[in-house]
This record gives structure tokens, sequence and C-alpha cells, in this order.
């Protein structure tokens, strides 16, 4: 066990602290069963030697001693029975709690992570370490712990009954564990990387296939079915041959087990026999004996898997304390609530998604309360990125952003949220009601207020002709209704929300041009009384914006008004120009 493993494991036995009572008892039953199951070959041995001294020296057969041990038998049997299922309750329930306080933390995690882990990592892996990585760890960590208090306890408890009974015959069963666990060490060595590699190579196969999944109209568009299927073939054919690596040198231990343990039952019933013969031994202890070695394959078994069981559950294990690890953003600590009113200033800013990469250098710009600025510029310019610096999706590199004369780093996240609304580019609806979408930016809207933004944008026409209106259900992101709906629902949400500071990326990118002339309207009545950044490549539609800037390679090269920046004849010029 590396360092690692042995840390994950360390802090998977923290978590299960929380449930010391149960695990206790569940050890408790596990001596129970242990003891029980060791009882019954005694009493089925007794009742052997009884019956062949009854056979053996004539007389009155001693039935009542025969049915007493044998009732003995049975009893130690149904008691062992119904320890090991309390046993494995209790320790089944230990481990989903676990499960859920993992889950939970796995949860918090989630709103803590910075967008830029979001994405630099598949949307598949991740979903993979929250849902599968999670139920391999469930399963198998909790048949890890059962082996693990059941298995000791009754392997000991044998040997110390078999050394009461004779030793010498004892100590030729126990070559069996010796040798058994030699062959169950050379099957797992260097098998752990196999099962790690499984792990992962599942988390890149559930990554493509939510890849296609919500790809699958550009596969169709574009005709690459064939290529996509290949490269889940290659993915699919490299998952198989790491599970068949794994899973072979698991399943290789029962016939290596099984065989040392027949081995030994043939070794020992022929020296019992001889021990019996000369009376050095009773008859019914040789079965004592033969059933304990068979016995002694079930924990010995139990052991040697413990080994590919407990490699299955850290390989899970760790790709999940992992993703606990990533870090998170910086803590808010929040200074100051006065923040009425919308001004914002870009001071000297610099920003790259590393310090390798700066794309923002030396950025400054002052906003004022309820102006209206345009940004324009080539691709890859900064646009979308500077907005993500002015709601700490990123924290800038050096120079500071303020709102209202106060750095954003000193209110929290969720403070300065309450005070942007967005439309953006990219729009998502979660699965639910209409109104229950457009209640994300104020969550008290009344249904009136509701309808009335949806007549400000046009939208209440086709929400009239869906069945329940405001109360249809969309599907996750709204699969259901076309792109432009969408958006015009967007545009709605933005107008319940109603806060000071409103940003607008490309809002009306999925409309027909007849509906962005009416929404034009209603877009200037939405941004009345706040300030607005409006990313936009259809110039046409900022032409009256108080101030564009000219953003390339993340610099601010022309800043003004529509007509000073076109009697400049510069990048403006020809960008406009070009349309």
């Amino acid at each position: 066990m590396d360092s690692t493993k042995r840390k994950y494991f360390s802090r998977l036995l923290n978590i299960l602290g929380a449930d010391k009572i149960n695990i206790a008892l569940s050890f408790l039953f596990a001596v129970l069963y242990s003891v029980t199951q060791v009882a019954g070959p005694i009493f089925l041995g007794k009742s052997i030697t009884v019956t062949a001294d009854g056979v053996i020296k004539g007389g009155d057969f001693p039935f009542r001693k025969l049915i007493f041990t044998v009732l003995c038998c049975g009893l130690s049997y149904v008691l062992s029975s119904i320890f090991l299922v309390i046993q494995n309750k209790l320790m089944v329930s230990v481990t989903q709690r676990m499960v859920l306080r993992l889950r939970t933390d796995i949860s918090y995690k989630l709103e803590k992570l910075p967008l830029k882990y979001y994405e630099s990592k598949p949307f598949g892996d991740i979903l993979s370490t929250i849902t599968n990585d999670i139920n391999v760890l469930s399963t198998n960590f909790c048949t890890f712990f059962i082996q693990v208090a059941d298995a000791p306890i009754y392997l000991l408890l044998m040997l110390v009954i078999m050394f009461v009974l004779n030793p010498k015959l004892a100590i030729l069963t126990m070559f069996s564990v010796p040798l058994s666990a030699f062959f169950s060490k050379l099957v797992l060595a260097n098998s752990q990387r196999y099962f790690d590699a499984q792990q992962n190579i599942l988390g890149e196969l559930n990554s493509k296939i939510e890849e296609n999944y919500t790809g699958f109209d550009v596969l169709k568009l574009f005709g690459i079915e064939e290529e996509e299927k290949a490269k889940f073939m290659n993915i699919n054919k490299r998952l198989s041959e790491a599970g068949e690596r794994a899973l072979f040198r698991s399943y290789l231990l029962t016939p290596v087990v099984v065989l040392v343990g027949k081995l030994s039952y043939a070794v020992v019933l022929i020296y019992g026999s001889y021990l019996a013969f000369y009376r050095v031994i009773a008859i019914g202890d040789i079965q004592i004996f033969t059933n304990y070695i068979d016995s002694i394959n079930q924990p010995i078994q139990q052991l040697a898997r413990l080994g590919s069981v407990y490699q299955t559950f850290s390989a899970a294990a760790t790709r999940i304390f992992d993703f606990l690890d990533e870090k998170e953003e910086s803590n808010d600590s929040e200074v100051f609530t006065a923040v009425d009113g919308g001004r914002v200033k870009f001071d000297h800013i610099s920003f790259g998604y590393s310090e390798n990469n700066v794309l923002i250098k030396d950025c400054s710009l002052d906003v004022y309360d309820g102006e209206n600025v345009a940004i324009v510029g080539p691709t890859g310019a900064g646009k979308t990125t500077l907005i993500k610096l002015l709601m700490r999706f990123y924290d800038v590199l050096s120079g500071s952003i303020s709102l209202n004369d106060q750095p954003i780093t000193k209110l929290s996240r969720n403070k300065l949220h309450e005070r942007i609304g967005i439309v953006p580019q990219d729009i998502w609806f979660f699965d639910g009601t209409i109104a229950e979408n457009l209640r994300l930016g104020r969550e008290n809207a009344t249904d009136d207020e509701i309808m009335s933004a949806l007549r400000e944008v046009g939208a209440d026409y086709f929400v009239s002709l869906l069945p329940g209106g405001i109360s249809f259900v969309l599907k996750e992101n709204a699969s259901n209704i076309s792109a432009g709906q969408r958006q015009l629902l967007s545009i709605a949400r933005a107008f319940i929300a109603d806060r000071p500071i409103l940003i607008l990326d490309e809002a009306t990118s999925c409309v027909d041009t007849q509906t962005e002339l009416k929404l034009q309207k209603a877009m200037r009545r939405l941004m009345q009384g706040k300030t607005t950044f409006v990313i936009a490549h259809r110039l046409n539609t900022i032409v009256g914006a108080d101030c564009i800037l000219y953003l390339e390679a993340g610099d601010v090269k022309e800043q003004g008004t529509h007509e000073e920046l076109m009697k400049k004849q510069g990048a403006y010029f020809r960008l406009f120009s070009s349309r």
C-alpha cells in the first residue's frame, strides 16, 4: 500500500468514525458469527464420535446424546446465519452513510470549484467520478470491511481449536495458510495499475458518450458517425483490456486457493486416519479437521480477495479524493455591502489563464452608473473574458476591478452576482416549468410579473400556445422549444431579475431579423437606468451605445461613440464597414 493509498484509506476511516457504535456492534456480531460458525463442526464431529462409539461398543445406543449434539450443531449454524445477517446490515448502513457524506462533500465541492476547472475537465469524466466511482467505492468498501471483520476471527478460532485437538495435525493443516498467502501475493503483484487504469478509462468512456450524445445533431450533420464510433470502440477496447487484466488476476485467486486447500485436505485425511486408528484422536475429530479445511478456504479466499477488492475501491477513492482536493475559489470575505448603483472600473488589469500566457494586458476602463457600453472586436480578443473577470469567475493577475469605488474582491461572489443580470449567448434552462426557470432571477416573482416580462419581449404569444402556458415543463436545457424561443425566455428572465448591472452577450443572436427589431424596443426598456455591457457581432445593434470598446488581443485599441470611432477610420471603422 503506497503512501497515497494509505492517506486516502485513513480519510475513509475518519469518515467512518462518525459511526463508532455501529462499527463496534458490527465487529461484536462478527465475533459471535465466527464463534457459532466454528462451533458447528465441533458438534458435528462429536455426533460422529458418539455414533461410532455406540456402534463399536454395542449395548444401548446413546440416542439422547446423539440428538443433543445434532441439535447443538443445527442451533450453532442457525445462530451464525442470524449474526451474519445483523453484521451485514450494520456494515451496509455504516458504508452507505459514509457514501452519503462523500456525495454531500462532492455536492458542496461542485459549488466551490472555479470555472477554469470545469473548462479544463471533460464533463463525462467529472460525472463518472460523482456517480460510478462513488458506486464502486460503496460496493467494494462494504465487502472489504465485512471480510476484514469475519475472516481473521474465524480463521484464528479454527486454528486454536485444531491445536487443542491435535497440534501435529493442526500444523499440517496450517501449511495451506502460508502457501495460499504466497500464491495470492504472487497473483496480485503489480495489479493495482490495472484497477487504476480501469477507473480512469471508464471516466474517459463516459466523457465520450456524453460528448456524442449532446453533439448528436452535429455528428449527423457532418456525417462523422463512423469516425466517432471508431474512437468510442478504441476507448471501449482499452477499457475491456484493462478490466480483463484486473479481473483475471482477481478471479485467479479462487482456483489457486482451492487447489492448495484440496491438497491439504488429502494430507490431513491420510494422517488423521492414521491417528484415529491408533486412538490418538477420536474418529469424529477427523471430521472436525476436514470440515475446517473446507471452511478454512473461505476466510483464506476472503483474505486473498481483499487485495483485489481493496485495489478496486482504492482506485475509485483516489479519483474521488483527488476531486475533493482540487483547489477551490479563493475564500469570500465580505467587507462592504453598500454597493447601490452600477459604476464599474477596470484599473490597469492584466489576466491570463496562466502567468506565461497573458491575454489581457494593462486594460483600464471607467463605466459610469447607467452607461451603455458595447464591446466589439475579432474572435479571441477577450470580450467574454472581460465579462468573466467582472463576475469573478476568474481573478485578475494584477490591477483591480471595482464596483462603486470598492474592489469586488471585498464583496462575496453571491452578493456580487446579485447585482448583475445576464443574458448569455449559451443559454441554459433546468428541467422544470417556464415559471420556475424565470424565477431564478427573483424567486418571489408573481405570475402576473412573469406574464408582464413575457409581453415585454414578445414571448407571451408562443408561451400561451404551449400546454399549461407558464406551467409548461421544459426539458433539460429547454430542448423541447426552439433556440429563438429559448433566447426570448432568457431575456424575459433578465427583465424579472431587474438588477443594476446588465450583461448582454449576443442576446439576439438566435432570433430572426423581424423578431430582433421587435426586441430592440424591449431591450431599451430593459437597459433603462442600468449599467449595461453589450457584447455584439451585429454592429448595427450597438450604434447608439454611450461608449464602444474595440478590443484586440486583450487590449482596448479604440474607445468612443460610434460617430467618434467612425471619424477616426481605424480598426472599428474597418470592422463596421466590412459587416
